[in-house]
């Protein structure tokens, strides 16, 4: 395929990719969401990324390149595109995992933090507890309340989690 088909290709993908993250509202992302050694764009949103793309076409498109370059950067390109389309079409999905918690798993959600945080600190002074115990017989009780303690932070913690995945199943088509 010469260099000006593979242009010509890339451009239509290049429209294609532009529509799709257009229709896509552009979910927050705290960290950039590409490796380093496809984009160098340390952005978070997705047309942060779209820009490097096009100015990587716009190079490719110069003719002054060699044509080793020039293959390298239209596959690079290629990679690029390909990356960018899959995060577009993750971003609803993205979105419905993002969504608020409604009031009743919300307050759920609360009452078990707080349980994770009290029984946090119940363990904490039944360690300190046991650290000063004098007795073998106080030193095995703080043991076994330590043990029960643990638990109980484990189904709390393991409850948590089931809000959690339940929240982000929310509004997918085979839970209505």
């Amino acid at each position: 395929m010469s260099l000006s088909a593979v242009q010509q290709r890339l451009q239509h993908c290049l429209a294609a990719l532009r529509q799709d993250i257009a229709r896509h509202p552009d979910g927050y992302c705290r960290l950039p969401r590409f490796d380093s050694q496809l984009f160098r764009t340390k952005g978070t949103r997705l047309a942060d990324y779209l820009l490097e793309v096009e100015q990587n076409f716009a190079r490719l498109c110069d003719r002054s390149q060699d044509l080793a370059r020039s293959a390298w950067l239209a596959e690079h390109l290629v990679d690029q595109i390909a990356a960018l389309q899959r995060e577009a079409s993750t971003q609803q999905l993205r979105i419905r995992r993002e969504q608020p918690l409604t009031p009743p798993q919300a307050t759920k959600y609360q009452e078990y933090r707080e349980f994770e945080r009290r029984l946090l600190a119940m363990i904490d002074q039944r360690e300190l507890r046991m650290a000063s115990a004098e007795t073998l017989a106080m030193q095995q009780q703080l043991k076994q309340d330590l043990e029960t303690l643990e638990g109980r932070l484990a189904r709390c913690r393991q409850a948590i989690r089931a809000v959690e995945w339940a929240t982000s199943l929310r509004g997918h088509p085979h839970d209505e």
